[in-house]
């Protein structure tokens, strides 16, 4: 329960920082790539309508990545290419960023990446499940106002994890997988994740 308050939290904070998206060429190019059947689902849940917001497909083509061995090579920017739609969630009782993920992330989902970022350790954020990894210092992460939820990703380690220094610069690789509806995680998740040497 505490990592979903922690969720609404930094969604709420994300509005009230006003980030806008990475650019608007990346926006234009994600609104052009969504179905627009898939905008206007005949069930009017929540559920069916962040369901549509990436149910248009995306194909995993190789020659738009670069390749650290077998991980494709991921990197803040590739990630920021997102968009957010607010919609009212009944659960949480606020208004709630829903991404609408790029063609080129999007055909990521399940594929093995590597990344490199800023260590937020569980003790910050209350879990001793999962690590944090940010594209910035803790002091400019998004839910500290330099960002947004696209500047953050959940690592969920395949072994134990290794005790970790609050900003400790590391690179993990692991299988990507995109959350767009599931509050008790961030947008992006990395699992079976290892730590790279």
């Amino acid at each position: 329960m505490l990592r979903f308050g922690f969720i609404i939290l930094i969604s709420l904070l994300f509005f009230a920082t006003a980030c806008a998206p990475a650019s608007k060429d990346a926006a234009a190019e994600t609104a052009n790539s969504v179905d627009s059947t898939a905008q206007a689902p005949s069930d009017t849940s929540l559920e069916a309508r962040v369901k549509a917001l990436n149910a248009a497909p995306a194909a995993f083509n190789p020659a738009n990545y670069t390749f650290l061995g077998e991980a494709v090579d991921l990197n803040w920017q590739m990630l920021a290419k997102i968009e957010f739609k607010e919609m009212f969630n009944d659960e949480a009782d606020a208004f709630v960023p829903y991404p609408i993920f790029h063609p080129l992330i999007k055909a990521l989902d399940g594929k093995m990446v590597q990344i490199k970022g800023y260590v937020i350790p569980t003790e910050e954020i209350g879990n001793t499940d999962i690590l944090v990894l940010s594209a910035n210092p803790f002091s400019q992460c998004f839910f500290c106002g330099n960002a947004g939820p696209e500047s953050v990703m959940d690592i969920k380690l395949a072994g134990k994890a290794p005790e970790f220094d609050l900003d400790q610069v590391t690179t993990f690789k692991g299988k990507l997988r995109l959350n767009d509806a599931d509050l008790y995680y961030l947008n992006y998740i990395l699992e079976e994740a290892e730590v790279v040497k």
